[in-house]
């Protein structure tokens, strides 16, 4: 698991249980950026859910598969604003998480620290600075 500014945690996959382990170890929220059905032994989102239901932490699935799309990037920035922290974001390797906690912040923490922060935790999203700064002017007209 990498840590990302604002308490939040990005890792692969999680199960079940490892969301009942990390509950009890105080996270209170988790984002699932991975689409059902993406991997043949993937947990579905429903079964996630349920189990964080029952430990009364949040939990919101925001699947990203085919790229970015401003739903996605707004279900994001709401769903970073209002939840409670510790959160735990996952996908499938912790790279669409990375991306779309990146969107989620930079407005606040401009481009370059969100790319700083994203490349620490050994993910190179080079890929999203001219979306990521296309996103940042957008925010900054309105």
């Amino acid at each position: 698991m990498k840590e990302l500014p604002g308490d939040v945690f990005i890792t692969g996959q999680l199960l079940s249980a490892q969301i009942q382990a990390l509950a009890e170890q105080g996270v209170m929220s988790f984002v699932n950026n991975r689409p059902d059905m993406e991997a043949p032994v993937q947990p579905l989102s429903e079964e996630l859910e349920a189990m964080a239901q029952s430990l009364g932490v949040d939990y919101h699935h925001i699947p990203m598969s085919g790229g970015l799309s401003p739903g996605l990037i707004e279900a994001s920035v709401t769903a970073y604003k209002n939840m409670p922290r510790p959160i735990v974001a996952f996908c499938a390797s912790g790279m669409r998480s990375a991306a779309l906690w990146g969107f989620a912040n930079v407005e606040t923490l401009g481009v370059d620290a969100v790319m700083d922060a994203i490349g620490s935790i050994g993910i190179n999203l080079e890929q999203i600075r001219a979306p990521l700064e296309q996103y940042a002017e957008s925010k900054k007209a309105h």
